[in-house]
C-alpha cells in the first residue's frame, strides 16, 4: 500500500531513515512557500522501504526524486505522481541509485532520459584552523571601492559580486554573507557568496578566483574562512554542489564532507506525456 507523506510526516521519516544524507531537503522542506526559495510544495510517497520525494516549483516544475529498490513499485508510484508530473511546465527525475533510469520498468514509464551526476558537500565536523596565505574576512558596506574595480565576466542566472554587494551587503542583508580574499594592497582576488533561509543552514551560491590567480588556492582559503564563521557560530556550513573538479577539490582540502550523490535528468517539458493504462 501507498502511504502519503506530507509535512512533519515526510520530516519525520526522512530524519529516522538518514538525516544527514537529507540535510539539504530537510532544510528545504522546512522552509516550503519562503519567497526566496522556488520550492512552492514538497510531499513524499512511502512504499515498504522505497520513497519518493515530489518537489513544485513556482515556474510551474516538478521534480520527482526515487529511491526504489523493488521496481514491482514503480507503477503505483507512476499512478500517484502522474498529475503533478503532467500538470506543470516541464519535470526532472532524480535518484541516488544510477542504475534506475536504464531499468525496463522505468523506462516504461518514465521513459529514457540521459542523466548526470551531482553531490553535495558540507561541514560536518569542526573546521580545523589554519594560517591563511591571504587576507580572508566578510565584506562590510566600507568595501565598495574594491569591490566596483573588480572584473568578473557576466554569466547568465548567476550571481557576481558587485550584485551581492549592491543587494546584500549595502543594505545590511542578515540572510547572506560575502567573503572576500584581499591581496595585501587591499584588491579583491576572489570571493564567496553564502545565503541562508533560516539563519541555521547556511549554503555557498558562488565562489570565484580571479583569473590571475586560478590555482592558487583562493577558493580553499575562502571555503575554510567561511566554514570555520558559521561553525564557530553553532551553525552548519554547506558547501552546496561543486560545479567542477578544482571547486570539489577546494570543498574537500577544506573539510567538507559529501552528503548527498544524485544522478538527475535534464528539465524536460510535459508535453507528451500521457496516462499509461492499466496492465
Amino acid at each position: 500500500m501507498i502511504e502519503k507523506l506530507t509535512g512533519g510526516e515526510l520530516e519525520r521519516t526522512l530524519l529516522a531513515r538518514d538525516p544527514k544524507k537529507y540535510i539539504f531537503k530537510l532544510y528545504e522542506l522546512r522552509n516550503v512557500g519562503d519567497p526566496r526559495l522556488a520550492v512552492t510544495g514538497r510531499y513524499g510517497y512511502k512504499i515498504g522501504n522505497d520513497i519518493v520525494i515530489v518537489s513544485l516549483y513556482w515556474f510551474g516544475g516538478c521534480h520527482i526524486y526515487f529511491e526504489v529498490s523493488d521496481t514491482d513499485n514503480l507503477r503505483k508510484i507512476y499512478d500517484a505522481v502522474f498529475d503533478e508530473m503532467s500538470g506543470g511546465k516541464e519535470y526532472v527525475l532524480s535518484s541516488d541509485d544510477e542504475k534506475l533510469f536504464s531499468e525496463s520498468k522505468f523506462v516504461s514509464l518514465f521513459g529514457k532520459h540521459d542523466i548526470s551526476h551531482y553531490e553535495q558537500y558540507g561541514m560536518f565536523s569542526t573546521p580545523k584552523k589554519r594560517e591563511y596565505k591571504y587576507a580572508v574576512r566578510q565584506l562590510t558596506e566600507n568595501d565598495e571601492a574594491a569591490v566596483l574595480v573588480f572584473e568578473e565576466p557576466h554569466t547568465d542566472f548567476r550571481d557576481n559580486l558587485r550584485n551581492a554587494y549592491e543587494t546584500r551587503v549595502k543594505t545590511g542583508g542578515v540572510n547572506c554573507r560575502v567573503y572576500g580574499c584581499f591581496d595585501g594592497a587591499g584588491a579583491i582576488l576572489g570571493y564567496l557568496i553564502t545565503d541562508t533561509f533560516d539563519g541555521d543552514f547556511w549554503d555557498i551560491s558562488y565562489v570565484y578566483t580571479s583569473e590571475h590567480m586560478r590555482g592558487q588556492g583562493i577558493a580553499t582559503e575562502l571555503a575554510s574562512f567561511y566554514a570555520c564563521d558559521i561553525c564557530g557560530e553553532g551553525k552548519f556550513a554547506s558547501y552546496g554542489t561543486p560545479e567542477n573538479e578544482s571547486s570539489k577539490h577546494a570543498a574537500i582540502k577544506a573539510g567538507f564532507e559529501m552528503f548527498e550523490s544524485e544522478y538527475k535528468t535534464s528539465w524536460t517539458p510535459t508535453e507528451g506525456l500521457k496516462i499509461i493504462s492499466a496492465g
